[in-house]
């Protein structure tokens, strides 16, 4: 059990940390044994153009976010899978100042965000084992991963305002991953991804809003200096994404890039504490902020 400890904490999942328009999420396809719980929470202060819904027709955003978000993992056996479900939910306090329709506003809100569900499944490169086998397991150099994230629309949102936490529309992302183990110490990891959107019957001034599919890539690249500490680096990429207004399109293809760095050291026997800073790297339409994140998960076993 104390190899176990070292190992697991070493490679303690990130999948609660998440950018705002963009998933930039090292070590998606770290294993955990079956019946594992994480639970976590994030404190986050971000700054630019934060677009909640990326589909608005505002220009020359300014924004400041400050974000409190719970989180919670679990593994579990799925048609002889290894698979994790999680889960996390926002609070933010924003403030935003922007032009729409040539006039500077400026307005602050105030509320829960939009709760994103999560089922992933590890499809080649790991079993789901309970704990008393998992530290002795054969580590495989090559993982292969989907996950599906639905993001659910209950989030702060008034049709009477351009700018709300919530979307009012759910969406659906789709994920697929592929990790190799360079060496003991060093992993990269690959993604692809599509988010999907239903369309927003009541939007602003009671039109119709809806977009066509996000595409997105990242890459990443991760270091385990040893067992407690980690670190990484990741650049991703997002394309497409052109709304349409009552069923006039607005020409709005997003092309946008982002970067972040992570890390992640270990606190007591089943404590991760991380920080994670994210920024963009070129922006075409859409997002364009720079995000500081600190968050501490906790991991526990199911009682046998």
């Amino acid at each position: 059990m104390k190899f176990f400890n070292k190992f697991f904490l070493a490679v303690l999942i990130l999948s609660s940390f998440k950018s705002i328009s963009q998933d930039l999420e090292p070590r998606f396809l770290s294993s955990l044994p079956i019946k594992s719980n994480i639970a976590g929470v994030i404190y986050s202060y971000s700054t630019g153009n934060i677009l909640m819904d990326n589909s608005l027709p505002i220009e020359d955003l300014n924004s400041d976010m400050h974000s409190g978000t719970i989180v919670y993992v679990r593994s579990f056996s799925l048609f002889n899978k290894l698979a994790k479900f999680d889960f996390n939910l926002s609070y933010s306090n924003a403030q935003f100042n922007a032009l729409v329709e040539d006039s500077a506003q400026e307005t602050t809100r105030t509320g829960i965000g939009d709760p994103n569900f999560r089922v992933s499944i590890i499809l080649i490169g790991d079993e789901p084992l309970e704990a008393s086998k998992f530290g002795q397991r054969k580590i495989s150099k090559f993982k292969l991963g989907v996950a599906l994230k639905t993001r659910i629309p209950i989030g702060q949102y008034d049709n009477s305002k351009l700018i709300n936490l919530g979307s009012n529309r759910f969406g659906f992302h789709f994920k697929t991953a592929a990790a190799y183990r360079i060496s003991p110490k060093l992993i990269i990891e690959g993604h692809v991804s599509s988010w999907f959107f239903t369309t927003n019957n009541s939007f602003y001034a009671d039109n119709k809003l809806w977009q066509e599919p996000l595409l997105s890539t990242q890459l990443n690249t991760a270091y385990i200096f040893n067992p407690k500490t980690w670190a990484s680096v990741a650049i991703g990429a997002v394309f497409f994404g052109q709304t349409h207004l009552n069923e006039l399109k607005q020409e709005n293809h997003q092309n946008n890039s982002r970067y972040s760095f992570t890390f992640s050291r270990r606190i007591g026997k089943k404590g991760s504490l991380k920080f994670i800073a994210t920024n963009g790297l070129s922006t075409n339409i859409g997002t364009d902020f720079t995000s500081y994140l600190l968050g501490y998960q906790f991991l526990w076993l199911d009682k046998i």
